[in-house]
């Protein structure tokens, strides 16, 4: 072997440490390049298109296997950080840090917040006319029997040229649509159709109804006294009579009963009838083997020896009230006054049996938007 010269041994050695340094680098700056580890999150974790992170009613948390990766996007689609039952990167890949069982796993990154839509500027309350909606829960006859005194008290106490009740959508969406292209300027809808429209339409809650001293109330279930129906078990294979998909206790609360249960029902054999009323009128008829409705529904009909000819299966868990809603760009004024109006009714201020308001807030209702995510009728 020849000899190698000092001086060369020298820039040798200096030669290997140049390309070893520019290698540590290469491989830093290149996550594909083979023994680097950069914390990138990869998609496998379980989403529907681009909504990651959502699982359907018939999927748990469980079906998350320990140590795969979830991500929780947010509007911008960048993933938050990945965790697993080894430690924890965070959102840059940077740094890693492990934990024991003391130490609480990492959190999703919170979700931008929206763009505050503001009101519009002040109008002449004197001039407008005040457009209500809210669908027709009962007969319009009854409707209107019950809600003249409350317009014409809103019209005093607003100031406004006159209050009008619009009943001619036969669905909460229908409603909500109206109110949200401007046709209507307030609603009356029941929680869960407020919160599944709430962040898309750009929505907001001013003051939810109250019966007597109650500010909730149920749903229930009703079959005929000698039908095929005699427990929420018969409900397998027999046709059911529901409100709406988004009435809170004529679809929604029953359904999460039932789930709670495990009982399912034939989506083939069961409809949706438009209003409480309707539910009721087909179980007595022997339209539908089940109906679901406003317990307040039987308490209020006029049906001679109701209470032997129906039989109430279960009561739904307690339902917040109904809320009052408009835009968020509702006139300051108008949005503020007709609020004003609604909580300052008393009780007195109406013939009996009329609901009185109060304040409401988004808080409120989160139980609701659980309940609403169990079934399946809100994205996780």
């Amino acid at each position: 072997m020849n000899k190698i010269t000092k001086p060369f041994r020298l820039r040798y050695m200096v030669a290997i440490c140049f390309l070893m340094a520019a290698m540590s680098c290469f491989a830093a700056e290149n996550p594909d390049f083979p023994g680097s580890d950069s914390g990138e999150v990869h998609e496998d974790y379980f989403s529907d298109d681009s909504s990651a992170g959502y699982y359907d009613s018939e999927t748990s948390s469980s079906d998350f296997s320990s140590g795969e990766s979830y991500c929780d996007e947010g509007s911008s689609g960048e993933s938050s950080g990945y965790y697993d039952d080894q430690g924890s990167y965070d959102s840059e890949g940077q740094g890693y840090e492990s934990y024991g069982e003391e130490q609480v796993e990492p959190q999703p990154a919170p979700e931008p917040e929206k763009p505050k839509i503001e009101a519009q500027p002040p109008i002449k309350l004197e001039e407008k006319t005040v457009r209500v909606g809210r669908i027709p829960y009962m007969s319009i006859r009854q409707m209107m029997k019950r809600a003249v005194p409350l317009l014409r008290t809103l019209k005093k106490k607003t100031g406004t040229k006159e209050v009008r009740l619009f009943s001619s959508g036969t669905s909460y969406a229908s409603i909500i649509e109206a109110l949200s292209r401007g046709n209507l300027d307030f609603a009356w809808v029941g929680p869960t159709a407020y919160i599944k429209h709430r962040d898309e339409k750009n929505l907001m809650a001013i003051a939810k109804a109250k019966f007597g001293n109650e500010t909730s109330y149920r749903g229930v279930f009703i079959a005929p006294v000698k039908g095929r129906v005699q427990g929420l078990e018969d409900l397998q294979g027999s046709s059911v009579g529901f409100v709406d998909p988004e009435s809170t206790s004529g679809f929604i609360y029953p359904m999460y009963l039932l789930k709670s249960l495990k009982i399912k029902v034939n989506p083939k054999t069961s409809r949706f009838l438009k209003s409480h009323d309707n539910v009721l009128q087909a179980v007595l008829n022997g339209k539908v083997d089940a109906g679901v409705c406003l317990e307040q529904t039987l308490k209020s009909s006029s049906v001679k020896d109701l209470d032997k000819k129906i039989i109430i299966l279960a009561k739904t868990e307690e339902i917040p009230s109904d809320v009052i809603i408009c835009r968020q760009d509702c006139p300051i004024n108008l949005r503020e006054s007709f609020q004003q109006a609604l909580t300052s009714i008393k009780d007195g201020d109406l013939p009996a049996g009329s609901q009185t308001f109060l304040s409401a807030s988004d808080e409120e209702f989160s139980e609701v938007e659980a309940i609403m995510k169990a079934v399946g009728a809100l994205k996780k």
